[in-house]
């Protein structure tokens, strides 16, 4: 519960611009545009939220962010109201990075909770093992973090809150290793996480055609905690760049890691390096990564969300709370315009949606229900974040 919460007016105009902003859908969803009050919504709206947080604390960190920004998002539509006198009342169950656990938690909240749809996901193979359940039973699914591709194409009741990371790389990169003028290029990556590892085979495919050659690729398994060995081998490589991809939780111990190698390379990050423990840390200076989402953005309603978040928490959000908002908010948008919880109309609702304005900006649901956001590129400098120009160099 939120501790002394009140729907004061900023809340309030969240919620009205999240339900006004959001207008109908092209597939046959309904229509409100009542600041409060949910056309024909009542009782209790029962979500699922399959979250991995617990086990490796690569992967929990990111889980249990996602889970906060999902209850602040229910928390918040609950006390304005937004969906008049229905309620939402949000399911957690950790499926602790383990596919089996979380094709019997779909099974279960899909057959016997009876949910009413589904926002979670923290890890691509868990949601691929357990989103075709989900799919059959035609509970309207949006997945929250999940990087890699190949997620809507599950089934027309799934969703994503962000696109496929490569996507913002084959747009980015390019770019940065130009401006770099890099000739060769080195890259570590999480071996044991499959999405993960996607992206660095797509980083490396995407620059060996480019011309840059690779002269190391070490990968480490999430719960390692010695990189030394492969960051030697790394160094010794001498490359013109490092590109990383890591989940969330390894950034950090990266970092350490490098100052300790005395490897110093110019460094392309990761979705998760714009995290306060990373943009904070001296190694990260000058490193340049891309992600989904902007802490200090004015777009969409993310000012409202990042002070109203900290105000609670007693620190700004991360991405993964960031994710977990905006799916939650989504959804509500969604049952909120199609004036039920039915399955199909909430459905045909969010792959129509437009003009949704949350944590993420402002955007529609675009083709095979993908959200369309741009990505934004950003250089830590003097620890903090600024948006990347490749005329303005770093030092």
């Amino acid at each position: 519960m939120r501790k002394g919460f009140r729907p004061i007016a900023g809340v309030i105009c969240l919620a009205l611009a999240a339900g006004v902003a959001a207008c109908g859908s092209d597939d046959g969803g309904g229509s409100s545009t009542n600041a409060s009050g949910g056309g024909g919504l009542s009782g209790t709206i029962k979500i699922g939220a399959p979250l991995d947080t617990s086990g490796s604390a690569g992967i929990a960190v990111v889980g249990t962010d996602e889970q906060k920004g999902e209850q602040f998002a229910v928390d918040e539509i609950n006390a304005s109201k937004f969906l008049g006198n229905a309620k939402l009342e949000l399911k957690v169950v950790d499926t602790k990075a383990a596919k089996e656990t979380a094709v019997q938690t779909v099974i279960d909240m899909t057959r016997t909770d009876k949910v009413d749809a589904i926002v979670g996901f923290t890890l691509s193979p868990s949601f691929l093992a357990a989103g075709p359940q989900a799919q059959a039973a035609k509970i309207p699914t949006i997945a929250v973090g999940l990087s890699g591709t190949g997620v809507t194409e599950v089934g027309d009741y799934i969703f994503r809150v962000y696109p496929a990371l490569v996507e913002f790389y084959k747009k980015e990169d390019p770019k940065i290793v130009q401006a770099l003028g890099a000739k060769t290029a080195a890259y570590f990556y999480s071996s044991d996480s499959s999405n993960v590892a996607e992206q660095y085979q797509f980083r490396r495919k995407t620059l060996e055609a480019l011309g840059i050659k690779t002269v190391a690729a070490q990968g480490v398994v999430t719960d390692a905690i010695d990189y030394q060995p492969q960051l030697t081998k790394i160094k010794n490589a001498n490359p013109d760049v490092l590109v990383v991809d890591v989940n969330g939780g390894q950034d950090e111990t990266l970092l350490a890691q490098l100052e300790q190698a005395g490897l110093k390379v110019p460094l392309m990050g990761d979705v998760g390096w714009g995290a306060p423990n990373v943009v904070s840390n001296p190694t990260a200076q000058c490193a340049i990564f891309t992600t989904t989402w902007d802490v200090d953005s004015t777009a969409g309603k993310n000012p409202e969300f990042v002070k109203a978040y900290a105000a609670k928490n007693g620190a700004k959000p991360s991405q993964y709370a960031a994710w977990g908002y905006d799916g939650v908010w989504m959804l509500a948008t969604a049952m909120k315009q199609a004036g039920t919880k039915d399955p199909a109309k909430v459905r045909a609702t969010l792959a129509g949606l437009k003009g949704m304005s949350g944590a993420l900006g402002d955007y529609d649901i675009g083709t095979n229900r993908v959200p369309t956001q741009p990505g934004v590129t950003f250089q830590i400098q003097d620890k903090k974040l600024v948006p990347w120009a490749a005329d303005k160099p770093c030092s």
